[in-house]
């Protein structure tokens, strides 16, 4: 399923409309999808809520239902960025094919074992952040704009660097 339908799915729900009119300062923060067999089919999206935490909606082919809302984990000094939904030209199946021909090409050696995608607003703009884990303990992550499609950045690193911090 495309986000753009998914995210028509929820804003359409009863569940969604109704958590709306109780926070009609939130926004969309951002597009969460694991691609695993148990997940591979499921879909997070949270809204950002003025008092620093996040209300994350799960969507299932079965039904759609809210998560508790959770604190933010990031660093103080950054600013959750509204999604903009216009933005959104490439779609996540394109962007997981870009990354898929980068992490087979240039990094053939490294084989992955799981994937994470986030479709995020950052300071580099609004993006799908792609990162494959790979069997090797390393981090292959992808940013791929998500108006036309372009990498804005890759970068391999162990995942021994992310426990050191």
């Amino acid at each position: 399923m495309e986000i753009t339908n998914v995210l028509k799915r929820l804003e359409e729900s009863k569940s969604f409309k109704e958590w709306e009119k109780k926070n009609k300062q939130s926004f969309l923060a951002h597009v969460f999808k694991m691609l695993d067999d148990a997940n591979k089919d499921d879909w997070q999206v949270g809204y950002y809520n003025k008092d620093d935490t996040i209300t994350t909606f799960i969507i299932t082919p079965q039904d759609i239902r809210i998560a508790e809302t959770e604190n933010i984990f990031k660093r103080p000094e950054a600013k959750i960025k509204k999604l903009e939904k216009e933005k959104i030209k490439v779609d996540i199946t394109n962007a997981l094919q870009t990354a898929e021909k980068i992490q087979t090409t240039e990094y053939a050696q490294e084989t992955p074992f799981k994937i994470i995608t986030i479709l995020q607003k950052l300071d580099m703009g609004q993006v799908y952040n792609i990162t494959y884990i790979t069997q090797s303990f390393k981090v292959l992550n992808l940013k791929i704009d998500c108006s036309d499609g372009k990498v804005l950045e890759k970068k391999l690193s162990s995942l021994m660097e992310f426990r050191a911090k």
